[in-house]
């Protein structure tokens, strides 16, 4: 899928045109090679239709006036999103609360049916990342403090998937997201292996580290990168 600056001179698409379908929705204008849904119905794919199903009904249950306080919130310029092209949107109060509950889920906490009250954290400061295909630790390190009872650590992280100058990166995987890490490191190997397989040498690792408060709004990500060593 691509997504669509329009200028001057064209202010909107919609439609099909040599196999290639015009649409927008809440984030903006996009295209995409039209093709008719094969519906799979894999594992991955009947879990997240059965999570989302569960969450619209949450949703329903929630009080009208809660409902309402989402939709405030989720208008606040502070809730404002920014796609690919630099183009700032805004999503709806029911999408924030699917995100957030999804987040809070992540870390083994109950969703939350009243709008947030807190800001949204600060990213946290990473001192380091090793990432390694031998004995030595996976892991990050960080100040004390950093992740505290008010404040999870999430971990996205991605592997080059070939070695040598013109690799590229792999999709960021969630590999991790404990509550209040002990100390002021985290090792992450086997939470690399069991998500993305042993790490090769020469690799590039590219992880996003993020804050997540009691409300499930997540700072921020802080991004590091590292060569994989043995």
């Amino acid at each position: 899928m691509a997504i669509i600056k329009f200028g001057a001179l064209i202010a909107g698409l919609r439609g099909t045109i040599s196999g290639v379908t015009y649409t927008a929705n809440k984030a903006g204008p996009f295209a995409r090679i039209w093709s008719r849904g094969s519906n799979p119905r894999s594992t991955l794919q009947s879990d997240a239709r059965i999570a989302l199903s569960s969450l619209a009904a949450q949703w329903r249950s929630i009080d009208p006036s809660d409902q309402a306080d989402w939709n405030t919130w989720a208008a606040d310029p502070d809730q404002e999103l920014t796609n690919a092209l630099g183009e700032t949107y805004y999503i709806s109060g029911f999408a924030w609360w699917v995100k957030m509950s999804n987040w809070l889920t992540t870390v083994s906490r109950s969703p939350i049916t009243t709008a947030p009250t807190d800001s949204k954290p600060v990213a946290p400061t990473i001192a380091s990342l090793v990432v390694s295909a031998g004995a030595v630790a996976s892991e990050i390190t960080y100040a004390a403090g950093t992740f505290t009872p008010d404040f999870d650590c999430v971990i996205l992280l991605a592997l080059a998937q070939s070695i040598g100058a013109y690799s590229t990166p792999g999709p960021p995987v969630l590999i991790t997201a404990q509550q209040v890490p002990a100390g002021t490191s985290l090792d992450i190997s086997d939470d690399i292996a069991a998500r993305l397989g042993t790490p090769i040498v020469g690799q590039k690792a590219f992880a996003f580290v993020y804050r997540q408060n009691l409300e499930g709004y997540r700072s921020a990500p802080t991004s590091l990168t590292a060569s994989v060593i043995a």
